[in-house]
């Protein structure tokens, strides 16, 4: 084989490999770019999350805490959970005190862990839940 040729194919191997590592490269920056940002108090931050708002304003109601951690045990009575408007898989929770059932969801019960799946959720927030669910055996 010639030299302009063994040129040419080495050429044409190392512009591959250098296709290749580049796009390995723009691969590996995707996957470690940050997911979010931190805003301190006082600074003004390029994006507001409405999540964080609702919780810091706690305005979320029994039926958005009920939907986002409760849902996904309650509507199918998962782990021995009261199915959500089934006032027979309710017993005699239903008739409990509002009170001793937010307790109950704070501690945990069973295969319920504790705060039923809601770690940002306040008091005033699990018993809206709980009273949404309350309301739903009516």
């Amino acid at each position: 084989m010639n030299k302009p040729k063994l040129f040419l194919i080495l050429g044409l191997v190392l512009l591959a490999t250098g296709i290749e590592a580049s796009e390995a490269k723009k691969a590996i920056e995707e996957r470690i770019t940050p997911v979010g940002q931190v805003c301190v108090e006082g600074q003004e931050c390029a994006e507001t999350s409405s999540v964080a708002e609702s919780i810091l304003s706690g305005s979320r109601t029994g039926e958005e805490i009920y939907n986002s951690a409760c849902y996904t045990c309650h509507a199918i009575g998962l782990a021995g959970a009261p199915k959500f408007g089934d006032k027979v898989s309710w017993g005699e929770r239903a008739n409990e005190d509002l009170g001793r059932l937010v307790e109950t969801v704070t501690n945990g019960l069973n295969g319920m862990p504790q705060m039923g799946l809601c770690m940002d959720c306040s008091q005033e927030e699990l018993a809206s839940s709980v009273q949404y669910m309350l309301d739903a055996l009516n």
